[in-house]
C-alpha cells in the first residue's frame, strides 16, 4: 500500500470501532501490524525532513503510539448505557528484537503484553507464547486482584506470580546446566530445571487437536494448577539428576494424559492419584 495509505489505515480502523462504540456495542480493533504503521511514519517522517530519533523513527514515535492506544476503552453513553473498543496490534520487529523502538514504545503504552517465542515454536511448545517475556500489568490493579479472589481463587495473582518466579529460577539452571554439563552442577539444579519444565508442560502448554485439552474450564484449570504449584513447593529426594530425569518425565507423562481425560471422570481421578503416590514416594 501507499505510505500515506499505510499511515492512515489504523486511525481509519480505529474510527470506525469508536461509531460503533458510540451505538453502545463492544468493538474489537486488531492491527497487523502496528510496525507497518510504524514505518510509514518514519517514511513520512523523513520525506517531511523531520528530526529523526532512535533508528529514524520519529521523535514523537512514543507519544503518537500511546495517543492511539488511549482511544481504546470504555465509554458511558448520554443514554446510560456503555460502549467499549478493545484494541490488540502486533508488532513485528525485525530479527525478533523485543529492544527496537516501535516493540518499546508500545509496551509502554499497552498494559498486556504477549511475546511469541521462534524457540518455543521450533520446540513444539504450543501457544508458542513466552512466560517470561509477556506479562500483564492489570494483574496490579487492586480491583482486579479482589475479583479474582472473589471469583476465581484467593490469593490467585499470588500464585501466578509464583508461578513465574519456578520459570525464571528454571531458565536459571538451565544455563548452568548447559555451561557446566550435567554432572556439572548439584542435583537441586535438575530438580529446580525439571519443576519449571512440569509446569511449562501441563499448564503451558496445549494440545488444539484433542477434543478436551483443547478447551479447559477455569475450575479445571485452578485444581491443575494448584497440584503443579504444590509439587514444586515441595522438597523431593533423588540420589542424581538420572533418576530426577527419569522421575520428571514419568510424572509429565501422568499429567499430560490427566490432561486428555474428562473432568472428574474416574480415569482422570486415576492419574491423579498415581501422581500423589509418585510425588509421596520420592520426598524427602
Amino acid at each position: 500500500m501507499p505510505v500515506a495509505a499505510r499511515e492512515a489505515s489504523v486511525y481509519t480502523g480505529m474510527t470506525i470501532g469508536e461509531y460503533y462504540r458510540s451505538m453502545g456495542l463492544k468493538v474489537l480493533v486488531m492491527a497487523d501490524s502496528t510496525s507497518r504503521w510504524a514505518q510509514a511514519l518514519r517514511e513520512m517522517s523523513n520525506r517531511l525532513e523531520e528530526l529523526p530519533g532512535q533508528d529514524a523513527f520519529p521523535m514523537d514515535l512514543s507519544a503518537v503510539i500511546s495517543n492511539f492506544y488511549a482511544r481504546a476503552g470504555l465509554v458511558k453513553l448520554n443514554n446510560g448505557t456503555t460502549g467499549s473498543v478493545t484494541f490488540l496490534g502486533t508488532v513485528s520487529p525485525a530479527g525478533g528484537n523485543l529492544k527496537e523502538p516501535v516493540t518499546e514504545s508500545t509496551k509502554k503504552a499497552a498494559r498486556c503484553f504477549y511475546a511469541l517465542s521462534q524457540s518455543r515454536a521450533d520446540s513444539k511448545r504450543y501457544p508458542a507464547i513466552d512466560p517470561l517475556d509477556s506479562y500483564s500489568k492489570y494483574l496490579e490493579y487492586p480491583e482486579v486482584e479482589q475479583y479474582l479472589d472473589e471469583h476465581i481463587e484467593k490469593n490467585w495473582v499470588r500464585s501466578v506470580t509464583e508461578g513465574k518466579a519456578i520459570m525464571q529460577r528454571g531458565k536459571e539452571a538451565n544455563d548452568q546446566i548447559n555451561i557446566l554439563g550435567d554432572d556439572g552442577v548439584p542435583v537441586d539444579y535438575h530438580e529446580r530445571f525439571w519443576k519449571s519444565e512440569l509446569l511449562d508442560a501441563v499448564i503451558l502448554q496445549q494440545d488444539a487437536f484433542d477434543d478436551i485439552d483443547a478447551n479447559c474450564p477455569i475450575e479445571r484449570q485452578q485444581v491443575m494448577y494448584n497440584m503443579v504449584l504444590d509439587i514444586c513447593r515441595k522438597d523431593l529426594d533423588f540420589a542424581d539428576f538420572e533418576e530426577c530425569t527419569k522421575f520428571f518425565k514419568d510424572l509429565i507423562y501422568l499429567f499430560r494424559q490427566m490432561n486428555y481425560s474428562v473432568w472428574k471422570s474416574e480415569q482422570f481421578e486415576n492419574f491423579a492419584s498415581q501422581i500423589e503416590a509418585m510425588v509421596n514416594s520420592k520426598l524427602a
